[in-house]
């Protein structure tokens, strides 16, 4: 590639970016997008790998709970995603719960892996 056509084709580059980072300023985060951001984010950085924060979580409500069940990582989310559901009944459309929600329906992914 011919060093003209190179630097044009950098140029329309750095264009196309510019205005992708314009519109979505104009557009509000949903969400989904808020919490993929979150549970990648800042969430992983302070607690650290999900599926390993959730089994721990598990292992300790098994202790409290007795020998009368053995919780996964996974039941840490359906339960977490129940608590955030039974919130969302007092408050409707409080959106932090459902990001909650979302957040805790992706992390039982992360945990398959």
């Amino acid at each position: 590639m011919n060093e003209n056509v190179k630097s044009e084709r950098q140029t329309i580059e750095s264009w196309l970016e510019e205005a992708d980072a314009y519109v979505r300023e104009d557009i509000p985060e949903n969400v989904l997008e808020e919490a993929q951001r979150i549970i990648y984010g800042d969430r992983e950085k302070t607690y650290g790998s999900p599926s390993k924060n959730l089994q721990v979580i598990a292992e300790m409500w098994n202790a409290y709970l007795g020998n009368e069940v053995c919780l996964t990582a996974q039941d840490v989310c359906v339960m977490m995603i129940l608590l955030k559901a039974a919130r969302l009944k007092n408050t409707p459309g409080h959106r932090d719960s459902v990001v909650d929600i979302c957040g805790y329906a992706a992390l039982m992914e992360r945990c398959d892996k």
